[in-house]
């Protein structure tokens, strides 16, 4: 039996035509590397260390770095700037464009004598404000404050909130 080339094309053609219908392309899922973690850190701590000393120390238990932001969670963060020393301890903090988002039994102090608590609050490096939105206890040399919405501007220390109830003492009052 003899074959033609038109026979052969023929089979070639329809073999193609059967492989272009039966055969359906792979579903190759694609995801998003603007959400993908560029590093991951578990029980970490980070120090910065200038002429003068210790400058920062972070700890915590687990981190990732993203491209646009940093996630932390059962966040210390230290810092020593000016011969003021802060510290910030959250279950969750989220930094992004110079404001640290924090969440779950936050704790503020600054020096022996300024503490503040609270659920939620974020704190805007550019600003130097630390921010909360709901209730908040504040605990200072001089009383005991609670109250909601409270504005601390950490290099005036200028304290706002808003419905304040206080145990003020005062025998430490000028």
């Amino acid at each position: 039996m003899a074959v033609t080339i038109n026979t052969f094309f023929l089979l070639v053609s329809l073999l193609l035509i059967a492989i272009f219908f039966l055969f359906k392309p792979m579903d190759i899922e694609t995801y998003d590397n603007n959400d993908t973690a560029m590093l991951e850190l578990k029980n970490f701590q980070l120090y910065d260390i200038g002429s003068e000393g210790l400058k920062m120390m972070l700890q915590g238990e687990f981190g990732k770095r993203y491209a646009e932001r940093y996630e932390v969670y059962a966040i210390n963060y230290t810092s020593h700037v000016d011969h003021n020393e802060q510290n910030i301890a959250a279950q969750a903090a989220v930094y992004q464009d110079n404001i640290l988002y924090l969440s779950g039994n936050i704790v503020y102090q600054k020096g022996m004598d300024f503490m503040f608590r609270s659920n939620e609050a974020q704190y805007d490096e550019n600003r130097h404000m630390a921010t909360t939105m709901g209730m908040f206890e504040l605990k200072t040399g001089e009383g005991s404050f609670k109250g909601h919405a409270l504005e601390y501007h950490t290099e005036a220390d200028i304290v706002r909130a808003k419905t304040v109830s206080a145990l003020y003492d005062l025998s430490k009052a000028d």
